[in-house]
């Protein structure tokens, strides 16, 4: 004879209870984390914003690697001057 652990059948009301009781903590969860995600993302913007101004205020005291200095007077590409042409105009 084949032995069948006894088993609880639940009603109707009970199953739609429990089924409920699993979305609404579910949908609880997602909500939590779309609005730690947001927090995260803020906090994160304020950070990469803060390093961006501290690399800039470094700039005008140290060189950074990576990091082309500003030029604080335009530079003029050289004139090429011919051979037999060494006057200076007057």
């Amino acid at each position: 004879m084949h032995n069948e652990p006894d088993t609880l059948r639940l009603s109707a009301s009970e199953q739609w209870s429990r089924i409920t009781t699993v979305l609404v903590t579910a949908i609880a969860g997602a909500e939590e984390a779309q609005r730690l995600q947001k927090a995260a993302t803020q906090q994160l913007d304020l950070a990469q914003y803060a390093i961006s101004t501290l690399t800039d205020e470094l700039a005008a005291v140290m060189a950074i690697p990576g990091r082309r200095e500003r030029a604080s007077v335009h530079q003029f590409e050289p004139v090429l001057v011919r051979a037999g042409d060494r006057s200076i105009a007057a």
